[in-house]
């Protein structure tokens, strides 16, 4: 088996359960394909349907313990709270500035928001900070389809800026550095 095949499934297994549950399950699956014979094909085979048969159970008890309500809760209210936030920054300084001037402040705003909320998310729950990232980047992708006029690479900007933000604002809470991959 080889490594890359053994840190996908701990990735898979860390996003379904918790970190002492997870370590524990993927000795007991090592432990049993030490014991399985045959193929790098069918011992790779058996190993996946082991996992594949474990995520079902483990998704329902990731979903009776409510441990995803508290991150989807926490992720969107950090979503509206960036954003009221940006109001605000943005409020702060007078847009009577040149147009190019205005674009910086709003772009620097959106940023500073978004890192202080992936900070405030990262805090409460890990998993919050990396599903507000993804509600940023859907945002930004719904607001470029839908509008028609600005230069497309100001845009680009806040589609990486955006999830770059949040997420170096949950490296800052120092959650990231014990995350398994």
């Amino acid at each position: 088996m080889s490594r890359s095949t053994l840190a996908v499934s701990q990735w898979i297994l860390a996003r379904l359960m918790p970190p002492a549950q997870a370590d524990a399950l993927i000795g007991d699956l090592i432990e049993e394909l030490r014991l399985q014979a045959g193929s790098h094909v069918s011992v790779a085979g058996w190993y996946w349907r082991q996992l594949a048969s474990s995520v079902p159970v483990l998704l329902w008890a990731s979903v009776r313990r409510g441990a995803w309500l508290i991150t989807v809760v926490t992720a969107v209210a950090s979503f509206i709270a960036a954003f009221r936030i940006q109001m605000v920054l943005q409020s702060l300084f007078p847009m009577t500035t040149s147009k190019s001037m205005q674009g910086v402040i709003i772009l620097l705003s959106f940023a500073a928001a978004l890192a202080a909320c992936g900070y405030v998310a990262a805090s409460i729950r890990l998993g919050a900070a990396r599903l507000l990232a993804f509600l940023v980047f859907a945002a930004v992708c719904a607001e470029i389809a839908t509008s028609q006029g600005g230069a497309l690479w100001y845009k680009g900007l806040f589609l990486v800026l955006g999830p770059l933000a949040t997420i170096a604002g949950a490296a800052l809470s120092g959650r990231l550095r014990r995350v398994r991959l």
